[in-house]
């Protein structure tokens, strides 16, 4: 099984299999290939499609799926950098207790702390105001002190 393979069938059949998300799960080749692959191709369709899969197995059994495949989702739905996605990322983030403590929160403002703050105050939703709050709190721990070696093509997170 490869990303090229994967995204094919995904296109043709509007759906990922959980042979593929087993797959993503247990292989940590086939993650880095999915990183290498989406830090210089864009799919959104496939990755927002992805993260919606892992967050309904997630929420269904919370051992059927590890809070590594949760954040590796959410990274490569990062390199697609629309800001708007930090919060499907928060989402992903409070899908339970041990989500929201597993999940870096250095995942949700993949677009820039600024971009993101600003963003989430133009929005009028008390889900945006939450984690604007989350993120401003974040941001004045310095939390965010790292976030371009978090992204850097040099690091690879453990969790990949």
């Amino acid at each position: 099984m490869d990303v090229k393979t994967i995204l094919e069938n995904f296109h043709r059949e509007k759906n990922i299999r959980q042979d593929v998300i087993d797959a993503i799960e247990s292989d940590r080749e086939l993650r880095v290939e999915f990183v290498n692959y989406f830090r210089n191709n864009n799919d959104r369709e496939f990755v927002l499609h992805l993260l919606d899969k892992m967050t309904s197995i997630r929420k269904a059994d919370a051992n059927k799926l590890s809070g590594d495949s949760l954040m590796f989702a959410c990274y490569i739905l990062g390199f697609h950098n629309q800001v708007d996605d930090c919060i499907k990322i928060w989402d992903a983030k409070a899908t339970d207790f041990d989500t929201y403590c597993y999940i870096d929160i250095q995942l949700v403002p993949f677009a820039g702390v600024e971009e993101t703050i600003s963003f989430l105050k133009q929005q009028n939703t008390d889900k945006a105001k939450k984690v604007l709050e989350h993120i401003e709190a974040c941001h004045k721990a310095g939390d965010f002190d790292n976030l371009d070696e978090y992204y850097s093509k040099d690091n690879l997170p453990w969790w990949v």
